[in-house]
This record gives structure tokens, C-alpha cells and sequence, in this order.
């Protein structure tokens, strides 16, 4: 009985990260690119060629910790402190993954201007002169 729950576990873990880390550049395929739903699927799948192991452990330190607020989360919840539960998940939650997103949003743009472009440890200033007005 162990061994299949193991070996399921298996079936279900690897490949869902392995899809995880292939289309963590989705939604930036969509707001930045204007691209579809396929065809940001596409992209994302692209970018993340060559890079899916790198990709995979930002996924795996994400879920890591996720589970982990929601572990502290309920732990203060069933102490009885509901409000506290809901503070200390919002202050931790915006402290990790705030600078999570911005480090998926510059593994996409070094993705994307190419491996091997010359500026691409130097900050660029970007031109919003050709954005249109909301």
C-alpha cells in the first residue's frame, strides 16, 4: 500500500512541477505580449526551454512556502486568534512574494531579450512613448 501512495506521489509531483516551471511565464505572455491563451501557453513554454530545472526550484521555494503560511495561519486560527491569523498571513505573504514576482518578472525578461544579450545586467530605461492611454 506504501509503495503505490509513493509511487503516485511520484507520478503527480514531478510532472506537476515540471508543467509549473513550463508555463510560470504565462501571465506575463498575456499582459506584456497581448498574447492569447494559447499562444501564451506557447511562449511560456518556450522561455522556460533550457531552464525548467532553475524555473522548478522557484516553484518548489514558492509551494515550500505556501504551505508554510498556511501552516502558521492555522496553527493561529485554532489558538483562537482569527484576526492575528489573518495579519501575520498578509505581512508574510506580501514580504516572500513580492520580491518572488519580481524575481519570475526578471527571469522572463532575461528570457526573453535572449541569453546572450550584452546588456542584460544593466538596467535600461524603458520607452512608454509608444503606450496607449487607458
Amino acid at each position: 500500500m506504501s509503495f503505490s501512495i509513493m509511487i503516485g506521489t511520484i507520478l503527480l509531483l514531478f510532472p506537476g512541477l515540471f508543467l509549473a516551471a513550463s508555463f510560470l511565464f504565462f501571465i506575463f505572455a498575456v499582459a506584456v505580449e497581448d498574447r492569447g491563451l494559447i499562444g501564451s501557453l506557447k511562449r511560456s513554454w518556450g522561455l522556460a526551454r533550457g531552464s525548467r530545472l532553475k524555473l522548478g526550484l522557484l516553484v518548489v521555494v514558492s509551494a515550500l512556502f505556501g504551505g508554510l503560511l498556511g501552516g502558521v495561519g492555522s496553527l493561529l486560527d485554532l489558538a483562537g486568534m482569527a484576526v492575528v491569523s489573518d495579519v501575520v498571513t498578509v505581512v508574510l505573504t506580501t514580504v516572500f512574494f513580492l520580491p518572488y514576482y519580481a524575481i519570475i518578472a526578471s527571469a522572463y525578461l532575461q528570457l526573453r531579450d535572449g541569453r546572450d544579450a550584452p546588456n542584460r545586467s544593466t538596467a535600461t530605461p524603458v520607452d512608454a512613448s509608444q503606450t496607449p492611454e487607458l
